[in-house]
């Protein structure tokens, strides 16, 4: 349980970092938030459809190679600055089930991937920052509220 206390106004919430636990499998409050950014996100996106000379199509489309690369990037970022013990402890390099991912290497790999996507479609990268960096905003206000859950 984590309190969440807002002194002026008198409240204290002990809010469960666990917000469903299905057959062993704990879903939490966190990936809740980051999941329904990412969907607020691509919402938004589609009511912006050809701002910036960016279709909406080409957004689904990087959205596609994004978020899984994003996710893989922070994880690499993660094991890096605990190399010490990743190298001693290989396999669990791939259990995310305990935590372990790093938003700083999230957006260096966000980045890779939306530059080569912008190069391989022949979009302009600023147009397509343009269109995204506003909803971008969103996801990572929800990955750091994460954080106090």
């Amino acid at each position: 349980m984590k309190e969440i206390t807002f002194p002026d106004l008198n409240l204290v919430f002990n809010i469960d970092s666990i917000a469903i636990n299905i057959g062993g499998i704990s879903i939490y409050w966190y990936a809740i938030l980051i999941v329904s950014a990412f969907i607020i996100g691509i919402i938004f996106c589609k009511n912006d459809d050809g701002k910036y000379s960016v279709k909406f199509d080409d957004i689904l489309e990087l959205m596609i190679m994004l978020i899984p690369i994003s996710v893989i990037s922070a994880r690499i970022y993660f094991v890096l600055f605990k190399l010490n013990y990743y190298i001693q402890n290989p396999i669990e390099i791939f259990d995310i089930k305990n935590g372990g991912l790093a938003i700083y290497g999230g957006i260096v790999g966000a980045i890779i991937v939306i530059l080569a996507f912008c190069k391989a479609k022949k979009i302009n990268t600023l147009d397509m920052l343009d269109y995204i960096v506003p909803y971008s905003a969103l996801r990572s206000i929800n990955w750091k509220m994460g954080e106090l859950f």
